[in-house]
This record gives C-alpha cells, sequence and structure tokens, in this order.
C-alpha cells in the first residue's frame, strides 16, 4: 500500500517536467558508474592475462588495475569540471575578478 500511496503523492504534487528529469539523472549515473567499473575491470584482466603469459607474478595485474583506475577518475573529473563549469557560467561566485574591476590596494600610496 505505501509505494502506491507513494507513486500517487509523486505524481499529485511533483511536476511533469521534475518527474522526466529524475529518469534523466538515473540513467546518467548508472552511466558514470559502469564507465568507472568496466575499464578497470577490463585493464586488470588484460593485466592478469599478460601475467601468466609472460611469466611475471603481479606486475602486469597491479599496472592494468592502476592504469584503467587512474584513467577512469580522471575521465570522471574532468568530465565533472566541464560539466560544473557549464552549469556555473554567469553566476556570481563564478565570475573571474580581473585587476581593474576589483578594490584597489592602498599599499604604498600617499598617507
Amino acid at each position: 500500500m505505501k509505494p502506491r500511496l507513494r507513486r500517487f503523492a509523486r505524481w499529485l504534487f511533483v511536476p511533469k517536467a521534475a518527474r522526466s528529469e529524475d529518469h534523466k539523472y538515473r540513467g546518467e549515473a548508472f552511466a558514470s558508474g559502469l564507465e568507472l567499473v568496466v575499464p578497470t575491470v577490463v585493464f586488470t584482466l588484460l593485466g592478469l592475462w599478460a601475467d601468466s603469459a609472460w611469466g611475471t607474478a603481479p606486475l602486469f595485474l597491479i599496472v592494468g588495475f592502476v592504469f584503467g583506475a587512474a584513467g577512469t577518475y580522471a575521465n570522471q573529473y574532468y568530465r565533472y569540471r566541464a560539466r560544473s563549469e557549464t552549469n556555473d557560467e554567469g553566476k556570481p561566485w563564478a565570475r573571474s575578478s580581473s585587476p581593474s574591476s576589483g578594490p584597489t590596494s592602498r599599499s604604498g600610496g600617499a598617507r
């Protein structure tokens, strides 16, 4: 009974545009999660295969994991930065302060 009531309340009080936006972000979060996990696992498995093929202990396993994890996290970080800059465009906290528009300092001036 509770899920039905919750669904009805959401249908009644949340605008239709907001309900459709929720699904968009849920899919984006799922895709970001997959982009974090899949390359890390693939590079780790490639490292494991290289270790078994060449007889090196866990060398390529560790290298594959580090390379996959660092690459995916760097990708997510730069994507986040780009999305933040796009969303913050025109906001007061995102404006760059130029030397001519800021307050002038009085150091070295006449007293």
